[in-house]
Order: structure tokens, then C-alpha cells, then sequence
């Protein structure tokens, strides 16, 4: 059973991101002072009284400029309020009721949905007696003062909102998805991707590198396995962020867009590096990809808008994958998908790649399974030569051999001489690891020690 919605509306700048972040209790809503800084739906878990609902973050009505944009922001928020049992109008309570406020919830009302009304930034008796009392003439019944930044009156707000949703309780709370986050630099095909795979347009798209800014949580089940999707926001170089629109407040918003996605990828279980067919490997993706190293996650390469490249023949694909390989030889052991998200092509094979490799990630070997490769390395080890007459060479044996942790898949190797161990011995373990059992997508460690 679906868990029932709320949605979250309202005009730019009136304090949704930050109430949709104390409803939650969390900070996946990238705040600021400055306009239009929500895009995208964004989701989030109420929790009030032993009940739960869905809560969805939309962006303000009146965005920016760019109207391919500022259409998207509206759809996007217009399917909110289809989506949703309930609706939540925040306000500013200090600058009161402006006129396109009065056409806006005229169209909420269209949708007849029960209107709750949220008069925002009113902490204490002083701003209380600052308000603008035209608020009321706006008829909504269940009105209420409150402020996001403090709490005060959002008790009374999610009272009034449970009243309007569904009894019924659903089991959704004890599953437990697997979280796939999508990272890559800016506009190479994140949100397209998601929306692929959807089957809607969730997630807004546009051409305009970083439409994106928040880091997406979106619920999805694929063939009875249950998955959350993170839209990251493109991770840029540092020393971009904050300079290309002129604007300190703009850059601080890109740096909570880059830290989201950082902390995307450090909470997910796999991670699809999407990358641009038609464009080289530089000197970002190399930094996302060192990251994704770093953290250990389960991996698969998506190379994205495949269907650009001309003239394509059977080396094509191999030439890529050599040419990625070069660039990024520590990323070899993670399967590379080649896809069109514009045209749909190989979306689900990557959904089924993304099964696979979870497995692979949580795959636990026995000691009995191991031992046929401790006896392989044993018998492969050659003492090393020693200069000094009268010394023998080290007589390193390898007593045990087992797996010790999943997720990702750690080993370890117990011998009497650590030291002495060759270098050469983890890298041929971990291929005899690949070549035996299917470890795809996931990297390996290994340790040794006494």
C-alpha cells in the first residue's frame, strides 16, 4: 500500500526547504536566502503519533527566468500536488499576502485538495504582533502561526495535516531498501537517467548544467527488489563552485549540492558513475572516481547518450572500455553499461546489473571455499634471494585464508612472516578471487598478517 503525502507549496523564499527539513528531521534540503534554490520533488519520512506519511519539498512557483526551467519547477510541482492527500501553503508571515499568493492558491484549490495553511517565520509574541493580518482573508480554515528555523507550531501543524490522510498503515516503514546513488559531473544524463528508469519526469531536466541541486531520495521497487534512488547534484571542481554565476550566495549553494553528493555516495550501496560517451575522461571525473574508490561502494560505469556516437562497429565499445581502463585503472573490476537515458535503451539491463552486483557486494565465501586458493598461493610463492651467505632465505607459509567481512568483501590472509610476504601475492589472490567466484563491480581488500 502507497503511504500517504503531503505537499509542500508555496512562492520562492518563503521557508519550504526549511520546513520540509524540521518536519523530517534532516538537512536533505539544500537551504539558502537565495530564490529558487529547490527544483526538484524532494522526499522525506514524517513519522507523528504512530503514523507515517511521505513529505515532498517542491520549488517555488515564481523560479527563475529561464522558462524551459521555470515550466519544469511548475510541472514538477503541479504532479506534487496530484500526487498528494493533503496540501501544505507555506507563507511569509512578515511580508503577508501578495497577489500572485492569492492566484497561486487558487490553483491549489483546483485540485480539491484539502489547503493547510502555514504562516512562516513567526517566532515569539513580538513577530506574532508584526504579522499581516490579511492572511486570514485568504479562508483557509485550518491556519496556523509557526516557524520553521525553531519549531514553534509545527506540532499543531502536523496535527491539523493527519487529519486529512488515510487511516490505513502500511509495512513500507520496515523494508529495507538498497540506496543506488547516481553521480556524475553536471548534465551528463543523472536526472534522465532516474526519469528513464521512473518512467516519469521526476526529477526536472534541462540542458543547463547543475539543474539538480538537492541530493534526491526517490522510492522504487524493480522485480520484487527494493531500491531508493539518490539524484545527486554534478560534483564540480572546487574551484569552480561559487564563480560561474557571479553570486556568493549561489556558490554556497553549490558547495551543499557537492557535499550532498558526498554524502550520497558515502550512504549508498552501489554506485552508477554515469559518464558522457562523446566526451573524455578529465580531471572531475577522475576526482568522483577517486571518491567512490575511497568509500569502497559497489560500482558500475553507465556510459551515457551511446546513441550520439556515429558510426559505431564492433571495436567501439571495446575502444572505450580501453581508453576508460587507461584513464582509470583503478576502477577496472566495476562492469561498464553502455545506455541512451533519452531513448530508453538498456535502462532496465542496468536496473538488472545493479541486482547482480549488490549480490556480489554481499557475497560471503567460506573457509573451505577459500582453501583451494591459499594452496594455489602457497605453491606459487618463490623465496626470495638473499646476498648474505650463511642466511636462508625466508620460509613464509601461509596458515589460513578466509573472508572476514561483506559489503565490500574483505580477506585475509594469516602467515608467520608478513614482511617477507611478496607483493605480488594480494594481486594474484584477489584475480584467483574474480576468476573463481563472481566479484563484479565490487572491489576487493585484502590483508595480511600473523
Amino acid at each position: 500500500m502507497k503511504l500517504p503525502c503531503i505537499a509542500i507549496v508555496g512562492r520562492m523564499n518563503v521557508g519550504k526547504s526549511t520546513l520540509f527539513n524540521k518536519l523530517t528531521h534532516t538537512e536533505d534540503a539544500i537551504i539558502s536566502s537565495f530564490p529558487g534554490t529547490t527544483r526538484d520533488l524532494k522526499y522525506g519520512s514524517i513519522f507523528w503519533r504512530g503514523r507515517e506519511c511521505l513529505l515532498v519539498d517542491t520549488g517555488g512557483m515564481d523560479v527563475e527566468k529561464d522558462e524551459q526551467l521555470e515550466k519544469r519547477v511548475v510541472e514538477a510541482a503541479q504532479r506534487a500536488i496530484k500526487e498528494a492527500d493533503v496540501i501544505l501553503f507555506v507563507i511569509d508571515g512578515l511580508t503577508g499576502v501578495l497577489p500572485q499568493e492569492r492566484k497561486l492558491l487558487a490553483q491549489y484549490q483546483k485540485a480539491g485538495k484539502p489547503i493547510v495553511l502555514g504562516v512562516n517565520k513567526i517566532d515569539g509574541n513580538t513577530k506574532a504582533a508584526q504579522m499581516d493580518q490579511n492572511i486570514y482573508s485568504l479562508g483557509i480554515k485550518e491556519t496556523h502561526i509557526m516557524s520553521a528555523v525553531s519549531g514553534r507550531g509545527t506540532g499543531d501543524i502536523l496535527d491539523a495535516l493527519f487529519q486529512y490522510l488515510p487511516l490505513e498503515q502500511t509495512a513500507e516503514r520496515d523494508v529495507k531498501r538498497k540506496k543506488i546513488a547516481i553521480v556524475g559531473r553536471p548534465n551528463v544524463g543523472k536526472s534522465s537517467l532516474i526519469n528513464s528508469i521512473l518512467g516519469e519526469d521526476r526529477v526536472i531536466v534541462a540542458d543547463a548544467a547543475h539543474t539538480t541541486r538537492d541530493a534526491n531520495d526517490i522510492q522504487y521497487d524493480y522485480e520484487g527488489k527494493h531500491y531508493m534512488l539518490i539524484d545527486t547534484a554534478g560534483i564540480r571542481k572546487q574551484a569552480k563552485v561559487g564563480h560561474k554565476w557571479g553570486d556568493k550566495r549561489l556558490g554556497l549553494i553549490e558547495k551543499q549540492s557537492v557535499d550532498a553528493s558526498l554524502r550520497a555516495i558515502e550512504r549508498a550501496d552501489v554506485v552508477l558513475f554515469v559518464v558522457e560517451a562523446q566526451k573524455s575522461i578529465a580531471a572531475q571525473d577522475k576526482k568522483i572516481a577517486q571518491i567512490i574508490s575511497e568509500h569502497n561502494k559497489a560500482l558500475i560505469i553507465v556510459v551515457n547518450k551511446w546513441d550520439v556516437i556515429p558510426e559505431k562497429d564492433s571495436n567501439t565499445i571495446n575502444d572505450f572500455i580501453r581508453y576508460f581502463h587507461n584513464s582509470l585503472p583503478y576502477l577496472a573490476w566495476a562492469p561498464m553499461i553502455f545506455i541512451s537515458a533519452k531513448e530508453h535503451v538498456r535502462v532496465t539491463d542496468t536496473l538488472d546489473l545493479v541486482g547482480n552486483v549488490l549480490e556480489n557486494y554481499n557475497r560471503k565465501l567460506t573457509i573451505e571455499e577459500l582453501e583451494p586458493l591459499r594452496e594455489y598461493a602457497q605453491n606459487l610463492y618463490k623465496p626470495k634471494k638473499t646476498n648474505v651467505r650463511k642466511h636462508k632465505a625466508p620460509n613464509v607459509r601461509f596458515f589460513r585464508f578466509e573472508q572476514t567481512r561483506t559489503a565490500p568483501p574483505h580477506f585475509y590472509l594469516q602467515v608467520n612472516k608478513p614482511k617477507d610476504v611478496p607483493r605480488a601475492i594480494p594481486d594474484i589472490l584477489e584475480r584467483e578471487l574474480r576468476e573463481r567466484f563472481d566479484f563484479d563491480g565490487v572491489k576487493i581488500i585484502i590483508e595480511i598478517d600473523q
